[in-house]
């Protein structure tokens, strides 16, 4: 039981409101669950401009912003990652040195007992906390070296080096943060057991979804519910998701739409790819939204998400929103990888795309089945998966971390 206030301090490389995407959702999930034990505050990092808002509950959120343009010295570092023990790409472009100060003027500030770290991208800021007397904690959303690998297997220059930061990084934390069991057990293969690791799953505020679950959400305007909708969420430049919209669009939408002839593929999401929105172009049924607001309305304007993935870490926050939202969902092993669920029991799983659109006509055809994971569905979430469920392994994790 913790008694003391602890003041925690996030660092982040995604903007942490709006909440919009995987990342950020974790991210918001554990400032609010941290805000219980005392007080917050947020230093985020990355290229995109700030909107200066203030947030409930916070006491202070610094942005700071990595300028585009970069000096002849940064030009020179980033020339020459191959050479240097921990030059990496990814975590270069997200350091500049006049970014350093700022965070320590931001940890003077606050003075934090906690500072929670998202993700190794953020590897270079390492030594500025380090110089205050504070616990530091890497969230490791993926075990990014094993993401690489999966992707880009074949440029064995990348993957050695990613894994020597991670490595590194690890190492001189006091707490490793991962998705699931699983990730823990794949952090224990690749860096030792020594590693004071934690499964703090991802999780959902349910109340969120429950207007969609209801029936009470509104959806956009040009979409009717009771047609056959399907939906994917993603951020498109993440590899494993531009594949599966790809899958989506070229071998599992032609054949439903041959079935269902007022199906819609919704592909909800940033960064979408030029390939998906020539997609879009040629058939109007093949929505690319780009990024949005809120997600909501195309939960509840959906009839069923698939999530296609072949590759990905961590655990799908898209499938325990559509859970809490009542949404079907047909997923592969390895999209639902991380969560406690049970074929036929919360969703289907289904490996190839002919399989998926058996699934899905299954779906369509049985409101039996389909009720019956609704509500299995959203019984797993909330007890499992929800910030409620999660916060008494925080805090022991915290407890442990601080006695």
């Amino acid at each position: 039981m913790i008694k003391s206030k602890i003041k925690t301090l996030f660092v982040t490389r995604y903007l942490p409101y709006p909440p919009l995407g995987g990342a950020a959702l974790r991210n918001w999930q554990n400032i609010n669950i941290m805000r219980k034990y005392g007080s917050v505050s947020i230093v985020s990092i990355g290229s995109d401009q700030a909107d200066q808002v203030e947030l409930p509950g916070i006491e202070f959120w610094d942005h700071f912003v990595v300028n585009k343009s970069i000096d002849s010295w940064e030009k020179y570092r980033r020339k020459f990652w191959p050479i240097r023990r921990f030059g990496y790409p990814d975590v270069d472009k997200v350091y500049q040195k006049n970014i350093l100060n700022q965070l320590k003027n931001s940890l003077t500030k606050f003075q934090p007992d906690i500072v929670i770290i998202e993700e190794l991208w953020t590897y270079n800021y390492l030594k500025i906390i380090q110089q205050f007397p504070c616990k530091i904690i890497l969230d490791d959303h993926n075990i990014e070296a094993d993401l690489l690998e999966q992707n880009y297997g074949k440029l064995k220059l990348k993957v050695p080096r990613l894994k020597a930061i991670e490595k590194s990084f690890i190492q001189q934390v006091d707490q490793v943060w991962v998705c699931s069991e699983d990730d823990k057990k794949l952090l224990n293969k690749l860096y030792g057991k020594s590693t004071d690791a934690y499964s703090i799953p991802n999780t959902i505020n349910i109340n969120d979804y429950h207007n969609i679950y209801q029936g009470k959400e509104d959806y956009p305007s040009y979409l009717n519910p009771t047609n056959h909708n399907i939906l994917f969420l993603g951020q498109y430049n993440y590899p494993p998701n531009a594949i599966a919209a790809k899958i989506l669009i070229e071998k599992i939408y032609p054949q439903v739409k041959q079935q269902y002839p007022d199906t819609k593929l919704l592909l909800v999401g940033r960064n979408s790819n030029s390939k998906m929105r020539q997609a879009s172009q040629q058939d109007p049924d093949i929505i690319v939204t780009g990024s949005v607001p809120d997600v909501r309305p195309y939960l509840a304007a959906a009839s069923l998400m698939v999530v296609p993935l072949q590759t990905g870490g961590g655990t799908r926050l898209k499938i325990l929103e559509a859970l809490a939202s009542g949404c079907p969902i047909i997923s592969t092993a390895k999209g639902a990888e991380g969560i406690q669920s049970e074929d036929r029991v919360h969703l289907l799983i289904k490996e190839t795309p002919e399989d998926i659109i058996k699934g899905i006509v299954e779906i369509w055809t049985n409101s039996s089945l389909k009720i019956s994971l609704k509500e299995k569905g959203f019984q797993l979430v909330k007890s499992q998966y929800s910030w409620e469920a999660i916060t008494p392994n925080i805090e022991k994790v915290i407890f442990k971390l601080l006695n």
